[in-house]
């Protein structure tokens, strides 16, 4: 059982919060008035809810699977002639089952495969076929440039959140594009964290901060964050970190809007790791759609060699994808986001390796 309280201005309030938060099936435990000053109060509601009912609230990963397994055999079937072409022909074979060892998604890898078909005939090799599947991926992935241009909003900076599950890097990934901001970009920036959960994420933060000489305010609750918001109302941007915890838990994903409730000009990064299952990044992301977030993050990625399951979020969802944490220092190891890396961590090169320059692009050495 979960136990949960809520705060509203009135009885009526507090039950419709109990009932989005906890869902319908949530039971009342009890209620008090509580006086905040000589004038003001709110009510206090002790609800719970058994987790088998968050449960039947929560991403069914099952349920999914079965839909993409009916989607997938359905595609098969209508196109059956393409099919039996990427099993009898050779070099289409090889190039189908390269992918599907390297991680790709079987389903996704049929689907731009069967585009590449119309441009291949008997005389076709290997290399022409990869080099006619990475055109079908370029156009498939999608691409962001978030700070390209830093626009107020009626007179306010833009924020910037960093959002995503535990140990993704979020704090890091904040601290290196904070640098290029600073740095780079010559902007004035500050720095709101309301990960107050974990300890040593605020020490480190407060490092980065101190280093870079930027403002940091600690926030608690919405309140505390709408007062840290205009506190740095004249900087150019604001960056702000989120806790990890397990958003597959729909009540965590609610504590957070709520946080960030009726704020303007503000725009989410979902964080996550190259370095997690297919399936963990699929429920991720499908558990994050309510944030509304503009572009994915992808951290580790010098800490795996097989980057299938990084693409196949790129081309199964529809959001773009910004930057790509390469490794631990603070601010060298990131970079923007561009087709060509992707194809290199996808395809890499059997006579040299790709060493990236910061927030740009990677270039080659022997």
């Amino acid at each position: 059982m979960q136990i949960k309280s809520i705060r509203a201005a009135n009885i009526s309030e507090a039950l419709v919060q109990v009932k989005k938060q906890l869902g319908s099936d949530a039971i009342i435990l009890g209620h008090k008035k509580i006086d905040l000053t000589a004038t003001e109060s709110v009510v206090e509601v002790m609800a719970a809810v058994e987790h088998d009912a968050l449960k039947s609230e929560e991403v069914n990963p099952v349920q999914q699977d079965i839909q993409e397994i009916k989607s997938f055999l359905s595609m098969l079937i209508s196109s059956k002639d393409y099919f039996t072409q990427l099993q009898v022909r050779q070099p289409l074979a090889e190039v189908y089952h390269s992918l599907i060892v390297r991680g790709l998604d079987e389903r996704q890898t049929y689907r731009l495969l069967t585009k590449v078909l119309p441009q291949v005939n008997e005389d076709t090799d290997k290399r022409q076929i990869i080099e006619c599947f990475c055109r079908q991926l370029v156009d498939a992935i999608r691409l962001a440039r978030p700070f390209h241009q830093l626009s107020r909003r009626n007179g306010r900076p833009p924020i910037f959140t960093f959002l995503g599950p535990t140990g993704v890097g979020k704090t890091t990934t904040l601290a290196k594009l904070a640098a290029y901001l600073k740095v780079s970009r010559k902007c004035k920036i500050a720095i709101i964290s309301i990960d107050t959960y974990r300890v040593g994420a605020a020490d480190q933060l407060k490092t980065y901060a101190k280093i870079l000489n930027a403002p940091l305010i600690m926030a608690l609750n919405r309140q505390d964050f709408a007062e840290a918001r205009d506190a740095f109302h004249g900087h150019d941007a604001i960056l702000v970190d989120t806790i990890g915890r397990n958003f597959l838990r729909r009540e965590y994903l609610q504590d957070m809007r709520e946080v960030f409730a009726g704020t303007e000009n503000i725009e989410h990064f979902l964080v996550l790791s190259a370095t997690a299952k297919d399936n963990d990044l699929r429920q991720t992301i499908f558990a994050f759609k309510e944030m509304d977030f503009s572009s994915l993050i992808f951290t580790k990625v010098d800490e795996t060699v097989d980057h299938g399951c990084l693409i196949n979020q790129l081309i199964r969802f529809p959001y773009p994808l910004s930057y790509l944490g390469t490794g631990q220092r603070v601010p060298e190891d990131i970079e923007s986001a561009t087709h060509k890396r992707l194809l290199s961590l996808l395809f890499p090169s059997s006579n040299g390796v790709h060493r990236k320059d910061s927030h740009g692009s990677s270039r080659r050495t022997a």
